[in-house]
């Protein structure tokens, strides 16, 4: 018999792609993995308690944030994964 694991939802794809050390935009989660909920998801990250951290970048003429979790606070500030 043949064992399925369950699918990763996308908060866990999210954390799991910035704890691999990762920054994530709008654009690249929607590239990636067809999310359009992204901001939703780092609110959802973000009231469970994990420390995300954000930066305005311009581009090519354009404004985007970008996302990232920074190793060190998550790890000393008791962060943890979902």
């Amino acid at each position: 018999m043949q064992t399925r694991q369950p699918k990763q939802n996308y908060k866990q794809i999210i954390l799991n792609h910035m704890l691999a050390g990762n920054c994530l935009s709008t654009y690249q989660a929607f590239d990636l993995w067809k999310i359009t909920c992204f901001l939703q998801r780092i609110s959802d990250l973000r009231a469970d308690g994990v420390i995300i951290n954000d930066e305005v970048v311009k581009q090519n003429g354009k404004r985007f944030k970008r996302y990232w979790i920074d190793q060190s606070a998550n790890s000393t500030s008791g962060g943890e994964q979902l």
